[in-house]
């Protein structure tokens, strides 16, 4: 499915035409950059046999249905890590029919995801070389691992998450796209427990969208730094004010996820905070994405 295709077809589902003027957005804004990633997403998706539409369907209803608790009572209205587990990380059908496609698709449709993507793929990515080993902690759908495995052919990377369903969906995709399984080693990991991956051993890191899902979060942060060597380089993601099934810790601002990453002993590089009323001045969505790049002193 080409991207215009599916800009018209969201256009057909009702309380979704903001989306399609994102995707309209990101066109006038990336141009080819934008809509070859879009594209690439859309065709995983056919090899993954999914449909497309009915998935941005459900995955937009939930959405707006978060968005609209925020709106009413400015909490994300979750605190219970393990409650929150067993309804959707070990909910295999919640995480492999709704959750994961779900987010893999959204990065090809959402300003605030693929914003956080343009510093990924311009200020993260070149930083890497063939022969690197990397590390991705909560890697869910795949999809950053996808890109970096992508773009270097020589690169390998160890991912771990604490759902069964997301190491089974990101295998599946990464075989689809064609990846050799020789170079990625997806496994279970709870980063309340520590993983398995020695300390100072890895050329660079991942920690997107996780932070948000723990009550904890500065605690992710430095597990992930932990495995760094000096000078590696951490790629990390996060959300302020922006509600999902599963999110639990909001931040004041930026400053306070910045002085997270600076006292486990890294230096921000590279940075994107994106606002959505930066583009959407009318909105009732508040989110903030911010995106950072940071060297391991």
């Amino acid at each position: 499915m080409k991207l215009d295709e599916f800009s018209t077809e969201l256009k057909k589902i009702p309380m979704t035409g903001g989306f399609v003027e994102q995707i309209e957005l990101l066109k006038q804004r990336y141009g080819k950059e934008y809509i070859e990633a879009a594209e690439n997403i859309l065709e995983l998706f056919e090899l993954l046999e999914l449909d497309a539409v009915k998935t941005s369907r459900k995955y937009i209803y939930d959405y707006l249905k978060q968005l609209d608790y925020f709106i009413r009572h400015q909490d994300y209205g979750h605190d219970d890590f393990n409650v929150i587990r067993g309804k959707i990380y070990d909910n295999e059908k919640t995480m492999l029919e709704t959750y994961m496609p779900g987010l893999l698709l959204s990065y090809a449709y959402t300003t605030i995801l693929y914003e956080k993507n343009h510093l990924f793929i311009n200020n993260f990515l070149p930083l890497l070389q063939n022969g690197s080993k990397g590390i991705e902690i909560g890697f869910g759908e795949g999809f950053y691992l996808w890109e970096v495995l992508s773009k270097y052919s020589e690169v390998t990377v160890s991912g771990f998450d604490i759902s069964p369903y997301a190491v089974q969906f990101a295998s599946h995709m990464l075989e689809m796209a064609g990846i050799s399984s020789h170079r990625y080693h997806l496994q279970y990991g709870n980063i309340f427990e520590g993983i398995k991956q020695p300390s100072e051993t890895t050329d660079f890191a991942v920690l997107a969208e996780v932070i948000e899902h723990i009550p904890n979060p500065h605690i992710g942060i430095r597990e992930i730094a932990r495995t760094l060597k000096k000078g590696g380089i951490l790629y990390l993601t996060t959300v302020i004010d922006s509600n999902h099934m599963d999110h639990i810790s909001n931040f004041r601002s930026p400053s306070v996820v910045e002085d997270m990453i600076r006292q486990e002993g890294m230096e921000i590089i590279a940075s994107k905070i994106y606002h959505m009323t930066d583009d959407f001045s009318e909105t009732k969505d508040i989110s903030i994405g911010l995106a950072y790049v940071a060297q391991k002193k």
